[in-house]
């Protein structure tokens, strides 16, 4: 498990340097679609490098709270990418009533997307 937090605390830094690249849109753009493609393969990895049908349903915890909690704060980032990559479109197009949007999105990406991670950690089985 090692490796997948710190895989995520990468993600998170390339999020950081997509912050600081924002006026350079192709840069900003590729590096916003990197940690987006990063999160969607993640869960991937995670299942095939671990052993879930063990921990999910032979030990009960499918029915967790957390779990259930974890899944729901994944499909809310979801969302908000969707929703981001639309008004980053609308951007790119001139539309500049979509930058407060796009604006306001990036917070609830970053706000939801450490909850994303929080709740992962809290999901680390010990050894």
């Amino acid at each position: 498990m090692t490796m997948s937090v710190l895989l995520v605390l990468a993600s998170f830094g390339v999020m950081g340097l997509a912050f600081f690249r924002r006026k350079q849109k192709a840069v900003h753009i590729s590096l916003m679609l990197s940690v987006m493609l990063f999160d969607l393969v993640f869960p991937v990895w995670l299942y095939l490098t671990h052993d879930w049908k063990q921990r999910l349903i032979d030990q009960g915890e499918l029915f967790s709270f957390l779990i259930w909690t974890h899944l729901f704060l994944i499909l809310t980032l979801y969302s908000l990418y969707v929703l981001q990559i639309q008004a980053g479109k609308q951007l790119l197009a001139k539309q500049e009533r979509a930058r407060q949007n796009h604006r306001v999105q990036s917070r609830g990406i970053i706000a939801v997307r450490i909850f994303v991670f929080l709740t992962g950690a809290l999901l680390i089985a010990p050894d």
